[in-house]
């Protein structure tokens, strides 16, 4: 008698809030787009200042660049006139900011990556929206005619069944559309951690990306100087030989 008693109640509960469900479909759907264009709004926000951080980004590298420039241009003016400590401290510079410019560079290749992904969630997602606005029009013309009562009992019962059977497959749709976005962001999220992991064990262990050595940059300033000052002489040596 118990369990007879318990299987009444909760039957009762499950038929009430189905009948609920079916007859507030249409404020249920709306309250759920309400929902979906705000996630939507901070999802565009979001990307806007992830867009305007790449950009920042791009500025950095090419003022790394454009002081690398300055640097090198000085460095082989010094070395030719024989100052070899500016010339070995400004290769020293040089090369700290050529492996700057390197990380940065692939930092920024990376996050390009991730905004161009962004960016194609984002339209997909304002596309989505859109769909369950029309949606949601159809859903409140139906409402409205069937409660004027201009299609009759028959075509009343019939629309409020086809109400609810499109609500249902509205949520299935937004429920695997989730799942699929969380899987996707998890396994994102597992690639990067995988791919730091191992970078930080091959650089801690000796095996990382070389760097650049300042004496290689020191090297290549001062064959720079003495192709300078070689094709200073022979042009000072010319007028003589005439």
């Amino acid at each position: 008698m118990t369990r007879t008693l318990s299987l009444l109640m909760r039957g009762v509960i499950a038929d009430n809030a189905q009948a609920i469900h079916v007859a507030h479909a249409v404020t249920i759907l709306r309250q759920q787009i309400r929902d979906a264009a705000g996630a939507l709004a901070t999802a565009r926000r979001e990307l806007a200042v992830a867009m305007a951080y790449h950009a920042a980004e791009a500025r950095a590298l090419d003022a790394i660049g454009t002081r690398i420039d300055t640097l090198s241009d000085g460095a082989r003016r010094a070395l030719s006139d024989g100052r070899t400590d500016l010339g070995t401290e400004a290769a020293l510079h040089i090369a700290a900011l050529e492996d700057e410019r390197t990380d940065r560079r692939e930092a920024a290749d990376r996050f390009a990556a991730e905004v161009e992904r962004l960016k194609r969630l984002v339209a997909q997602g304002g596309e989505r929206l859109r769909d369950l606005d029309r949606g949601l029009q159809t859903a409140r013309t139906t409402e409205a005619l069937r409660r004027a009562g201009l299609e009759g009992r028959r075509a009343t019962t019939l629309s409020a069944g086809a109400l609810g059977e499109a609500e249902r497959t509205l949520a299935r749709l937004r429920a695997r559309h989730a799942a699929e976005a969380d899987v996707a962001a998890a396994l994102n999220a597992l690639e990067t951690e995988a791919a730091g992991g191992i970078e930080a064990d091959l650089e801690a262990a000796g095996y990382g990306r070389p760097r650049t050595d300042p004496r290689a940059v020191l090297d290549r300033l001062k064959a720079l100087s003495a192709e300078v000052g070689t094709g200073s002489a022979q042009e000072s040596a010319s007028p003589q030989g005439l």
